[in-house]
């Protein structure tokens, strides 16, 4: 007997649904219950993320703005903040304005760290205070906040947060 193209491809097609579930765990299997554990991770995030800034109180400079930094430890093991580098840029709708050559951002900032241990499961807020004077006059700029960190187990990184001023 001769099957048609038509017929065998029906065939075909009805067998590899067939078979395509055979040897799969069902998802019921006890594989299938265990749970995965969350990935270890060290975040920071800034509050507010968008500042509003205003007149600053210090006169060597134009204008100021204030957030919190909080970073989170889900590490298995505590961390030690070792380095906190910032940078202030100005900016226009988001977007990084770099200044014409010659001239440049001039800000200084406060930073009133509790500490610089986190312990597991834990949180630090760091708060920041930014002072500062753009070269095209205005007030909006972007500051980006790293955190060099150490866990006790010997993991090394950098975490980092972006606030906008306004």
């Amino acid at each position: 007997m001769k099957l048609s193209r038509i017929a065998i491809l029906w065939a075909v097609t009805v067998v590899a649904l067939f078979t395509s579930a055979c040897g799969n765990p069902s998802p019921s299997s006890p594989t299938d219950t265990t749970p995965t554990p969350p990935a270890a991770t060290v975040t920071v995030t800034a509050n507010p993320d968008t500042v509003t800034a205003s007149a600053s109180a210090d006169p060597a400079y134009t204008w100021s703005g204030s957030f919190v930094a909080t970073i989170s430890n889900t590490n298995t093991s505590p961390l030690t903040i070792r380095s906190i580098a910032a940078d202030l840029q100005q900016s226009t709708g988001g977007i990084v304005i770099v200044p014409i050559e010659g001239t440049d951002e001039l800000y200084r900032f406060d930073v009133r760290a509790p500490g610089n241990r986190i312990d597991l499961s834990g949180t630090l807020d760091i708060p920041f205070t930014f002072y500062y004077t753009l070269p095209n006059g205005g007030r909006e700029a972007i500051i980006t906040v790293a955190f060099a960190v150490t866990t006790d187990a010997g993991g090394t990184g950098t975490v980092t947060t972006t606030v906008n001023l306004q």
